[in-house]
């Protein structure tokens, strides 16, 4: 029974029939199977039909076209990673939105062609229902592992693979390497360098984007390497190191952080990491701020070149970036299309300052300029959009007096209802009336809030961004080495981008789902 019930949900997966494979991954959760346990096999099943020849594709007409980059595995990670902020009658919900999404997300190549069923054939194509083919095609055969030479030797040569785009011997390299528990620790620093560095210089105004995928499945991977066990990742291995290679691949950015900062420094660039260990005084944080928010990355890589050079400590230089950023977001985004590229560019600017916190880089300092970089280029984008008839650009302050007249213990409750409402202005407003009242510098202060917006956020089902944001939110709060009432301001970002980008749909299928088979309390939430 048990086996021909998970043989049903391979099938359902395998056809593209979301809704009803999620059903029998909920009835399997109640027949001994854990939801860890379903979510490796619901990976394992998809992952030969994740792949994309490239993320580029040349049209009949000569341009270029962007290529989606698969989101079944970010899901699955966001989801894992928001579990704790869950009461405990949701808190696997965010895995279960991430099965969800994993037959929607198969065979990207072919649904751009209207070839399989999916979101993207069905929303972004709108390929006509009964026009839309079955087929499903691999396009990245799994390999055995490559083990010949010293580990340094090893090292060095999967490096260059990847960064010359050889899937095949940077894969099957990876894989002999990641066998050696010994040696994990280096090859993710290796990954995420490789990843991170591969950032083209204008991300705004193009057909073709990176826009950051490619590090965050990268931290993805190893997220769920760890949570799974490495033993057992390789369906998460085989979806990101090969995808690391995939074209378009961009160097050029990277290259000008290094010519900087060796016209600059003098080979001396290599010890900054070691040797600049001063903090940012709040002057220097709000100069840098304004310098991104203003939307010239060459005033903002000069400032960056200045900071290092008087000792600055690489860490707190890069912290300004995702506050800049989420700034930028609450004051100044007016569409609610406009959020696709800016959730992109703070989850990017969130990995590298992950690399930055966990591993240590001679290049390390290279990666701030590509993150600052990345998101001084989108904010420029942003604001150039022109505005959207009948949009309104949201305005909290409108709502300040109403928000603050409201019981503190009503506060999470209409925040919810906001939220629910889609309105950003009463979103945001209610979440600056909730922090006046909670003192920032008090440990746990904005626990309470956090588990309010992670349980509106397990609501979206479909779209893998915004469990992804949320958890780059809670990261940048607790780690940014800014203070407590400049990192404030994440809070209202999250707020905002819940209440105000676009979402795929407003259903709540999955949620509902999800409660029928798990949700015991959630009285939890409010």
């Amino acid at each position: 029974m048990v086996d021909a019930s998970l043989a049903q949900m391979d099938n359902l997966i395998l056809e593209g029939k979301f809704h009803e494979a999620t059903e029998v991954f909920c009835q399997l959760t109640h027949g001994g199977h854990t939801v860890k346990d379903l979510a490796l096999h619901a990976m394992t099943t998809a992952a030969p039909y994740l792949h994309v020849p490239a993320h580029e594709k040349l049209l009949e007409n000569g341009e270029f076209r962007n290529v989606n980059y698969d989101h079944t595995m970010l899901g699955i990670r966001a989801g894992m990673r928001l579990s704790p902020w869950l009461p405990e009658g949701e808190k696997d919900l965010g895995i279960v939105q991430g099965m969800y999404y994993i037959p929607q997300g198969l065979d990207v190549w072919a649904q751009l062609e209207c070839r399989f069923p999916g979101h993207y054939a069905r929303e972004q194509e709108r390929c006509p229902e009964e026009k839309i083919g079955r087929e499903l095609h691999c396009y990245f055969e799994d390999k055995e592992p490559l083990v010949e030479g010293t580990v340094d030797e090893r090292f060095k040569r999967m490096f260059e693979a990847l960064t010359r785009g050889d899937k095949v011997t940077s894969y099957r390299l990876f894989l002999g390497l990641a066998a050696r528990p010994e040696l994990r620790k280096r090859l993710q620093d290796t990954l995420l360098f490789a990843a991170i560095i591969d950032q083209q210089e204008y991300n705004s105004f193009r057909r073709v984007r990176h826009i950051g995928h490619k590090p965050v499945r990268t931290r993805a991977m190893f997220d769920l390497a760890d949570w799974v066990g490495w033993d057992r990742a390789k369906p998460f291995f085989y979806l990101a190191v090969p995808d690391i290679c995939n074209a378009p691949i961009f160097h050029s950015l990277y290259d000008h952080a290094c010519f900087l900062l060796n016209l600059h420094f003098k080979g001396t660039q290599f010890e900054i990491m070691d040797n600049n260990k001063t903090p940012l005084t709040e002057a220097e944080q709000e100069t840098l701020r304004a310098l991104i928010m203003a939307g010239d990355p060459m005033a903002v890589a000069d400032e960056i070149t200045r900071l290092l050079k008087k000792g600055k400590a690489p860490q707190n230089i890069a912290d300004v970036v995702n506050i800049a950023h989420a700034t930028h977001s609450v004051t100044r985004l007016r569409s609610p299309i406009a959020y696709t590229v800016p959730m992109h560019s703070f989850d990017y600017a969130n990995v590298v300052n992950y690399w930055l916190r966990n591993f240590k880089n001679k290049h390390q300092p290279k990666a701030i300029y590509l993150s600052a970089w990345f998101v001084t280029d989108t904010i420029r984008e942003i604001d150039a959009y022109p505005n959207i008839p009948g949009v309104v650009k949201p305005d909290p302050e409108t709502q300040r007096d109403w928000a603050e007249g409201i019981a503190t213990n009503r506060l999470l409750g209409e925040l919810e209802a906001a939220i629910a409402d889609q309105d950003p202005s009463r979103s945001v407003a209610l979440v600056r009336a909730w922090n006046a009242r909670h003192d920032s510098g008090k440990r746990g202060s904005r626990d309470t809030l956090i588990r309010k917006l992670a349980h509106c956020a397990g609501k979206y089902q479909g779209d893998a961004h915004i469990f992804r944001n949320a958890c780059s939110v809670i990261e940048e709060y607790q780690l940014n080495t800014a203070s407590a009432a400049r990192k404030d301001v994440l809070f209202e970002f999250w707020a905002h981008f819940l209440s105000f980008y676009k979402k795929r749909t407003l259903a709540t299928d999955c949620y509902d789902m999800y409660h029928r088979y798990f949700a015991k309390d959630v009285a939890g939430n409010a």
